[in-house]
């Protein structure tokens, strides 16, 4: 298994938007769903003629994360974005690992429960099984990796934003800074929720939650949202997690899109990494 560069897996390398040392390794074996997938891991520039170690973001939805031309709308533009923070300073540099989602299956991967209602959900603990027990383990043993919780980071959106706040939320201990965008809740009948009141949450080193005000088409399903969100930030509170090391933010005019998300990375990834 071997992680080449993207320029050697895509031809037409000009209708791609991807900056910056990015290596693909196509079709990693997931035993826990007995399938494979994709994984991009995108390096900081000064990785190759250094010996540093660094922290690691892990991302869902590779495919929009990167690359216009493999995105289903638009892209975060995440390697854009680290490209230029690096820039800025050097502790702002990172691995991101992002995983590509498992197309007609994304909602079952991504939810832990089973919502009869909907019919979608129920392998979410396999996934993150995946990434705990498979995926972290080798990107460790082959990138210069630091490899605490400390520096562990897992971030994503909608029910991307879930998969990852459970799997903070459940193993802090692997993955102790969660960013959560646009955070979905409505399908997991608060069962989210319940774990966070449980109070294990307390390993984690840092969390930050965002909800647009406008995520729905309607006015009634954006305060809905908005609303879910809020409980999932108030749980935090009330169990007595630290205010510090919280952040929730209401994203003015913020949609359910990539365009949104794109334009909030770079801060609150600032935020996160900073100890």
């Amino acid at each position: 298994m071997k992680a080449v560069k993207w320029q050697d897996l895509f031809d037409e390398h000009d209708k791609h938007s991807i900056t910056g040392d990015v290596r693909i390794v196509k079709d990693m074996k997931v035993p826990q769903l007995e399938t494979t997938k994709s994984i991009w891991i995108y390096l900081p520039p000064g990785y190759e003629n250094s010996d540093r170690r660094y922290p690691v973001l892990y991302m869902h939805d590779a495919q929009n994360v990167f690359d216009q031309a493999t995105s289903t709308g638009e892209e975060w533009g995440v390697d854009e974005s680290l490209e230029t923070l690096s820039g800025q300073h050097e502790s702002y540099e990172a691995i991101v690992v992002a995983i590509d989602h498992g197309e007609d299956e994304r909602s079952n991967e991504y939810n832990v429960y089973t919502n009869a209602k909907h019919h979608f959900g129920g392998k979410g603990e396999q996934y993150i099984a995946f990434l705990t027990n498979t995926l972290k383990p080798w990107i460790d043993s082959e990138f210069r990796t630091l490899t605490g919780p400390e520096h562990t980071m897992i971030g994503g959106s909608s029910f991307g934003a879930y998969i990852s706040l459970y799997a903070g939320v459940t193993y802090p201990e692997v993955f102790g800074k969660v960013m959560a965008f646009s955070l979905m809740v409505w399908q997991d009948h608060d069962s989210l929720r319940k774990l966070i009141q449980n109070g294990h949450h307390f390993p984690l080193h840092k969390v930050i939650i965002n909800i647009g005000d406008t995520e729905d088409k309607s006015r009634r399903g954006s305060k809905l949202l908005l609303k879910d969100a809020q409980k999932i930030a108030d749980a935090f509170a009330e169990s007595g997690f630290p205010e510090e090391r919280l952040r929730f933010d209401i994203v003015k005019d913020g949609r359910h899109h990539e365009s949104t998300w794109r334009k909030e990375f770079p801060d609150a990834f600032k935020w996160l990494i900073t100890p």
